[in-house]
């Protein structure tokens, strides 16, 4: 079925203020839900929400819990979020990232006791969009074999980058070839995944994601690559935070909440004229861009920038949303 954007951002509401969440809250949490589902990541936005009021109700996730600033040093911060609401704590936090980039030039906060914060991409995309080059990341509890394992031991720990072009240029990338949310996706389409994701109980690569889902054999983004990778976010934040673990997630908390996340904001505009800037971006978009096509019916894409076809689709034609999904969220 296909929703407008207003219908899906009434129906969370409605949730979240049944749940006693406080209106402003409620309609600040309800529309960055929407906002992610209207720019096509369905699996942290309208698929994710049932799994959130999950958390809510079970506690997990404290809707009048306040954010506090525990300690500043220059242009980094360190807050512990007390398990506020993720998404909604996670745009505040970069909204402050880019204030002390205001001032320092770069801004940098450490957040503790967090909860998920759906779409990391949209608090690169806040900053991009304000002119900075966004930077941010979240460990996780376990759900990933690190290269070489059977048995999970690392976090997706999704990682974001942001650029401030038109349209913005954008990596967000779990630390596995696919989130676990996008296995999901496939799945209730019906479709396998195009490349290799994850492993079957016999230790094979599969592109099957229910597989993946039942077994959580996936597959780490590059291999041993993305293992590292996640490994070394996962440290970086727990530091910088002095928040918990991967592991501290995953054996001292009875579900996922009590991460640690990282928001960082650079300032473009003191170090670049605009122009010039303007100049070597297109350059290097162009240059990506001309390459020859190895199947010349794919086209060559630059990260980030289908979002804003996706946004302007879902606005004429209305929001995909699986069946069995908004049953779901219509029981809550």
């Amino acid at each position: 079925m296909r929703l407008s954007y207003d219908d899906l951002k009434k129906e969370f509401l409605r949730v979240l203020l049944a749940c006693h969440v406080k209106e402003a809250l409620a309609e600040e949490c309800a529309k960055l839900f929407a906002d992610t589902t209207q720019s096509g990541v369905y699996s942290h936005g309208v698929n994710r929400f049932p799994r959130f009021i999950q958390q809510l109700r079970a506690g997990h996730v404290l809707p009048e819990a306040v954010p506090e600033r525990m300690l500043s040093l220059g242009a980094i911060e360190q807050w512990d979020a007390h398990r506020a609401i993720g998404n909604v704590t996670a745009q505040r936090m970069m909204s402050r990232a880019m204030e002390l980039a205001d001032e320092h030039g770069l801004g940098l906060v450490a957040l503790r006791n967090a909860t998920h914060w759906m779409r990391g991409g949209s608090y690169g995309t806040q900053a991009a969009e304000k002119g900075y080059v966004g930077i941010c990341w979240s460990n996780s509890i376990a759900v990933m074999p690190p290269w070489g394992a059977s048995e999970c031991r690392i976090g997706t720990n999704p990682f974001i980058i942001a650029v401030p072009t038109q349209p913005i240029t954008m990596i967000d990338m779990s630390m596995s070839m696919f989130s676990y949310g996008m296995l999901e996706v496939n799945r209730l389409a019906g479709r396998q995944l195009p490349v290799d994701g994850g492993f079957d109980d016999a230790g094979r690569l599969t592109r099957d994601p229910g597989t993946i889902e039942k077994n959580r054999r996936i597959l780490p983004m590059g291999y041993w690559k993305g293992s590292g990778m996640s490994i070394v976010l996962d440290m970086i934040a727990t530091l910088l935070a002095n928040g918990e673990s991967v592991v501290s997630v995953t054996e001292d908390m009875d579900d996922e909440y009590g991460v640690s996340q990282i928001f960082m904001a650079i300032e473009v505009d003191r170090l670049i004229p605009g122009k010039t800037r303007e100049a070597k971006i297109a350059r290097i978009c162009d240059y990506v861009l001309s390459a020859k096509r190895s199947d010349p019916e794919v086209a060559i894409r630059l990260p980030g920038h289908e979002f804003s076809a996706i946004r302007a689709e879902n606005q004429a034609n209305g929001i995909p949303v699986d069946d069995s999904v908004w049953a779901r969220i219509k029981a809550l």
